[in-house]
């Protein structure tokens, strides 16, 4: 080789006539890592999980990736080594009062004490019996309510009065104006509470603004409310409910029927969404027909619970959610996209143990008692 071909390739400008090294391609696992970590980062970050109904974009996006890993056992399995904050683990049911409070990954305890939590105004569960069902009937004496109507509707027209989202029972008064499936109602009378198959109910007698009336259960009325339905009030109306001095609202605790009508989801026994929400049920679930986490469907509202009290939020839900770990329930739900998800949250629950669970957390029996899905109750932990 010439000489001054040697000095070239031994100079500086030698690197030019390296071949360059090919880049390896990366494999699937490789890109299953580098996904599945960027959802440890963000947990890392934000010490807790993303959630699918983030404003957020690309929140949502982990979210749904995370639901996509779990619903794979293969995907899961390969991602075992590097599952440090154990994501991909299916939560046991507690076997103790106090493993369910020593097993706090995201600390959803700090800082509470004997007090966990306080739960106001608990409705009545809904139950589809034939005492629930009221026919509409002419309304005795609608000239005496004619005139309410009328002027509430003016009011609505100058504005001193306005429409908010129905979110409580406890906006259920006697004397109050409602809508409902974009009709106008007014509460006449709410009965005293009666003892009924073994629950206490009263019954409302609802005067409807195209001269009809109707006497149906409270609970009746709620439930159409939470759907689609709007109270009456005055302009200057805060939005606040009308609670002890001392009570803050955290949230609501809502459960909800699916509409679904795919067979795979209708023939599953007392199938219950069980979900917290620091907004309105209603805000919640306005778009469940295109939400894989309503099961692309609209939802009915069987309860909703009321939160108050000043303490981390997510526990309720988060503890609801132990208590029924052993009859949850693992769905797949195809998308309008084609994407595949795992819906969470549904649970093959009575609504009687529900209720059950709630009014324990409200009286603090919660921390006696288990749930059993042979008897379908909760039972005492020494039983």
């Amino acid at each position: 080789m010439p000489d001054d071909l040697v000095q070239l390739f031994e100079s500086d400008d030698g690197q030019l006539f390296v071949p360059p090294k090919k880049q390896v391609a990366a494999t699937a696992d490789d890109r299953l890592t580098a996904s599945f970590q960027q959802i440890v980062d963000f947990v890392e970050k934000n010490d807790r999980l993303p959630e699918l109904e983030a404003v957020d974009i690309s929140e949502a996006g982990l979210a749904a990736r995370l639901n996509s890993i779990r619903a794979d056992a293969a995907k899961s399995e390969a991602l075992q080594p590097i599952d440090s904050l154990g994501l991909l683990e299916t939560p046991e049911a507690p076997e103790s009062i106090d493993e369910l409070f020593s097993d706090d990954t995201f600390g959803l305890f700090n800082g509470v004490g004997d007090d966990i939590l306080r739960v106001k105004n608990v409705p009545v569960v809904q139950r589809a019996s034939p005492e629930d069902i009221a026919t509409r009937k002419r309304a005795d004496n609608f000239d005496t309510f004619r005139a309410g109507f009328a002027d509430t509707q003016a009011s609505l027209r100058d504005r001193t009065a306005k429409l908010v989202r129905f979110t409580s029972v406890t906006q259920l008064k006697a004397g109050a104006y409602f809508v409902a499936g974009g009709q106008m109602l007014y509460v006449a009378d709410i009965g005293e509470e009666k003892m009924v198959h073994g629950r206490m109910k009263s019954r409302i007698r609802a005067i409807y603004e195209n001269g009809t009336e109707s006497n149906l259960y409270l609970r009746s009325l709620s439930s159409q409310l939470y759907y689609d339905g709007y109270c009456v009030v005055t302009s200057d109306y805060n939005g606040e409910l009308q609670l002890d001095a001392a009570d803050t609202i955290a949230g609501h605790i809502y459960v909800l029927r699916s509409r679904n009508q795919d067979e795979k989801i209708t023939t599953i026994k007392n199938l219950h969404k069980i979900g917290f929400t620091s907004t309105t049920v209603a805000e919640r679930i306005k778009d469940a027909e295109n939400d894989p986490t309503y099961l692309m469907a609209g939802v009915e509202v069987v309860d909703s619970y009321i939160i108050t009290g000043d303490y981390n939020t997510q526990k309720v839900e988060h503890f609801i959610h132990r208590i029924f770990a052993d009859v949850k329930v693992d769905l797949k739900i195809i998308d309008r996209s084609g994407q595949e998800y795992a819906p969470s949250e549904w649970y093959s629950v009575p609504l009687i143990a529900i209720e059950q669970a709630v009014n324990m957390l409200q009286n603090g029996d919660i921390t006696e008692y288990k749930y059993d899905k042979d008897l379908e109750q909760l039972i005492l932990r020494n039983a």
